[in-house]
């Protein structure tokens, strides 16, 4: 299984996860209940599930807004930022093998289809290639009702799924 399959993988089992045992907290737009979980489904994961071997140097953070000992800041935030959830190497500077970031919304309110902004600038820079952070997956999440919606970013663009590359050259 190739790089990007195995973090979608782990994202969408997780995100299914609290689907089936936390809808409450989706269908009521607790976005950062729904976090917790996804994050904790995804913890457990990559400790109990030997597919995931590949990361178990990484560790899986939520809100971590550090770089090193400075905060985690791009050229459009430059007062920093919190990624929703991140499976990177913690307190490495220079970065060198950041794996996935994500952020999430909760279920549509105004607004429709669209990423905001903000998330939209966050994934493209934290994936830029030229950019310090050199995330290989980035994820827009959009937690409706019903069911998730994704969006990928790679390379500092968004992508679809199928042009996603599989390893990190």
């Amino acid at each position: 299984m190739s790089k990007s399959d195995l973090l979608l993988t782990l994202l969408k089992e997780s995100v299914n996860k609290c689907y089936q045992n936390d809808k409450i907290l989706i269908e009521r737009g607790m976005e950062q209940a729904s976090v917790a979980r996804i994050y904790y489904y995804m913890q457990k994961a990559l400790e109990q599930d030997k597919r995931f071997d590949i990361f178990t140097s990484h560790q899986l953070d939520s809100e971590y807004n550090k770089r090193g000992e400075n905060i985690k800041s791009t050229p459009r935030f430059v007062h920093g930022t919190r990624p929703d959830i991140i499976l990177h190497y913690r307190l490495d500077a220079p970065c060198r093998d950041n794996v996935i970031i994500m952020e999430f919304k909760a279920k549509l309110k105004r607004g429709g289809n669209t990423i905001p902004q903000r998330d939209k600038n966050k994934l493209e820079d934290f994936t830029a290639r030229q950019g310090e952070y050199n995330y290989f997956l980035g994820v827009f999440i959009r937690l409706n009702e019903q069911s998730a919606e994704y969006r990928y970013f790679q390379d500092g663009y968004e992508k679809s799924e199928s042009e996603l590359d599989n390893d990190q050259s």
